[in-house]
């Protein structure tokens, strides 16, 4: 893959981070805050689409590190392979070695 790639999948790593600070948030408050706004987690840079997702929506989509939640049309076939749907919106795993090499080395869990 090419180094556009590269920085197609750092920009979906940065808005996981984004929304992982959401969700810390979120949670902090008794009750959590629930559903939470997030950030698609998309390529293109400059995206500001939300997408509002429950906690334990949000959980599934955090619980493999490959795992990011876009809409339909940001899918970006280089990067993403579509495996399901939360709610209006794609459930992409990340494919190619670039793809794949980026999400699990930026994964805020691991």
């Amino acid at each position: 893959m090419s180094e556009s790639a590269r920085r197609r999948a750092l920009n979906q790593a940065v808005s996981r981070d984004t929304n992982e600070a959401v969700e810390e948030m979120a949670t902090a408050w008794e009750p959590p805050a629930d559903p939470l706004d997030v950030r698609c987690e998309c390529s293109r840079a400059g995206c500001d689409a939300i997408l509002r997702l429950t906690l334990a929506e949000y959980e599934e989509v955090r619980s493999e590190p490959r795992h990011f939640v876009v809409l339909h049309e940001h899918v970006d076939p280089e990067l993403d392979r579509v495996i399901g749907t939360i709610r209006s919106y794609a459930l992409v795993e990340k494919v190619g070695d670039v793809g794949v090499e980026v999400a699990e080395a930026t994964d805020p869990r691991s």
